[in-house]
Parts: structure tokens; sequence; C-alpha cells
């Protein structure tokens, strides 16, 4: 009866012996729409292929779908409010919108966020 006991508590502990192999994570190419995305929504200006390439150690960059993602992010940032609550917080005037057509008008709109917030700041 022991023998079989300890028998069993062998069979259960080699049962749970995890394998290092099998959580290996699998290498996909990065997600060029989501990386322009992100960049434009940070606020950083576009990049090239060589630093997209240097970035994310992949040669293969597909610039079109990162250009593509960078468009999406600017419509999002590159709005009035969205702008003026960026100087509200004190971030600089974001170079992804430095490009866009009313750039001197979202110029105008963080100036006065910033404007605002310097005051706030004055009053506390």
């Amino acid at each position: 009866m022991r023998s079989m006991g300890l028998t069993l508590l062998v069979l259960i502990l080699t049962g749970c012996q995890i394998n290092p192999y099998t959580f290996q994570p699998d290498w996909t190419s990065p997600d060029w729409f989501g990386a322009g995305k992100e960049d434009a929504m940070n606020g950083a200006p576009v990049k090239d292929s060589q630093a997209l390439a240097d970035d994310f150690n992949d040669p293969d960059v597909d610039q079109s779908e990162y250009l593509r993602g960078y468009a999406e992010g600017q419509k999002k940032i590159c709005e009035d409010g969205f702008i003026h609550a960026w100087g509200l917080t004190g971030k600089s005037f974001p170079a992804s919108c430095d490009t866009t057509e009313n750039a001197a008008k979202l110029h105008d709109a963080w100036q006065q966020g910033m404007d605002e917030s310097m005051k706030a700041s004055r009053l506390n």
C-alpha cells in the first residue's frame, strides 16, 4: 500500500513538470498601422523607413501602412478640444499636428490651453 501511494505521488509530481519550450513566443511582424497611430497619438513626428526598421528591428517596413495609421492618429489628436486639453496639461505642441491643414488654428487652441494652465498654477 505504501509503495502504491509513493508511486502515485511520483506520477502526480512528474505530471506537474513544466516544459520550458511550451510557452515560447512566436515572432510576428510589427503592426505598422498601430505603430503609426501610436506615434501620431503621442505627438511624435513621422518616422522614415530606416528609423522604423531600427526601432522595431525589422527591415521589412510597411511604410504605407505606417502612414495610414499615422493619419488615423492625427485625426484623433489634431482637433481643437483635444489640443486644448493637451495645452492644459502643460505638454508641448505635438509635432504630429504640425503638418495638418489647420495647424495654425490648432496651435492657437493649444496656446489658449497653456495660458489657462499658467493662470491656474499662479492662483495656487
